[in-house]
């Protein structure tokens, strides 16, 4: 049940956003430690501020799916499931991922979130008391002032996606009052990694490139350990191969192009089209054809849509207990050839 004695009402946060929208507002922050405890205020970091929470949130606002991934991970339900147009061809347009299913009551409305120019008078209709966009692309500072004249805004230290997901988990759960729920979701995730990587001994120490969305132009690869889908592939025993890191790197993927294919030769390779036209695309090329990996068919083909690659490219408790079960299998294939 909703408290009396929430900072804002709706209409209140309506007034504050319509002055936030022609006024910029300023970002207080303060050089202190998270805190907790008893009734006092938690305080928790941020990239454009810091949030500071008076009571435990009871209305809370996700600006992406990994956010939404974060609350349900604790058994917080977000107010609204966040959509966004990109992800239509996976959820089938409802912005619901496969390990989301059956996690939302069936009257929960839809909040699109766009990477440019959300609503922000559609998140305050949703009279959050909480927003989270740790993993919100859309995020900038500007944004981020807006949103805070709505409520409290916990979002990343350092960019979208990039923390790793333990901290953004446990973050989450200090606002909201449930630590152990994130510590326990946190444990049973590493140990569905840990297990997957005791079962399939052929994936320790294997190199491998992700080859992802292949077009006429070249290809996408996975090209930082910091990314946290290359977290999840080492956690598994796998090593990015030493090609892959000298590739010029934007938020953790790079550009090859086709005459350069011959250096992305692994143990292994995992190929992460966006449609099946693009597999075609890459079968098409005689570079490709001749990599050794590919002859001898040590290649795991995992389209987007299958929701798979998200799963680790945008890693929750939720979505790595899934995700793994999915793919390490066609990996472990692809490493014993």
């Amino acid at each position: 049940m909703k408290s009396q004695n929430r900072t804002f009402s709706t209409v209140a946060r309506l007034a504050v956003l319509a002055t936030a929208l022609l006024l910029p507002v300023a970002c207080s922050s303060d050089d202190g430690e998270s805190s907790s405890g008893g009734d006092a205020a938690i305080t928790v970091t941020g990239a454009f501020g810091d949030a500071v929470v008076e009571q435990t949130p009871e209305r809370v606002v996700a600006l992406s799916t990994t956010d939404a991934d974060f609350l349900l991970s604790v058994d917080v339900t977000p107010v609204a499931i966040p959509k966004a147009t990109a992800t239509d061809p996976t959820t089938g347009g409802t912005g619901i991922y496969p390990w989301e299913e059956g996690r939302y009551p069936a009257d929960t409305p839809t909040l699109a979130t766009p990477t440019k120019d959300i609503s922000l008078e559609s998140v305050a209709a949703l009279d959050p008391d909480l927003i989270v966009a740790t993993g919100f692309y859309g995020l900038d500072q500007q944004t981020y002032d807006s949103l805070s004249s709505i409520a409290p805004v916990v979002h990343f230290d350092s960019k979208p996606n990039a923390d790793a997901w333990q901290d953004s988990v446990r973050k989450v759960g200090q606002v909201l009052d449930r630590t152990d729920e994130a510590e326990t979701s946190i444990k049973t995730a590493d140990g569905v990694i840990a297990s997957a990587r005791t079962d399939n001994p052929a994936l320790a120490g294997k190199s491998y490139n992700a080859i992802i969305s292949p077009s006429a132009e070249g290809m996408f690869v996975l090209c930082s350990q910091d990314d946290n889908m290359a977290r999840v592939m080492k956690d598994l025993g796998l090593e990015l191969s030493a090609y892959a890191q000298t590739v010029d790197c934007d938020n953790g993927k790079g550009k090859v192009a086709w005459e350069n294919v011959s250096a992305l030769e692994a143990d292994l390779l995992w190929v992460v089209p966006d449609n099946a036209e693009q597999v075609q695309v890459l079968d098409s090329q005689a570079l490709w054809n001749q990599l050794p990996a590919v002859e001898r068919g040590a290649v795991a083909t995992v389209p987007k849509t299958d929701g798979v690659p998200f799963a680790l490219a945008f890693p929750s408790p939720i979505s790595l207990e899934w995700g793994v079960g999915q793919l390490v299998p066609q990996l472990a294939a692809a490493a014993g050839k």
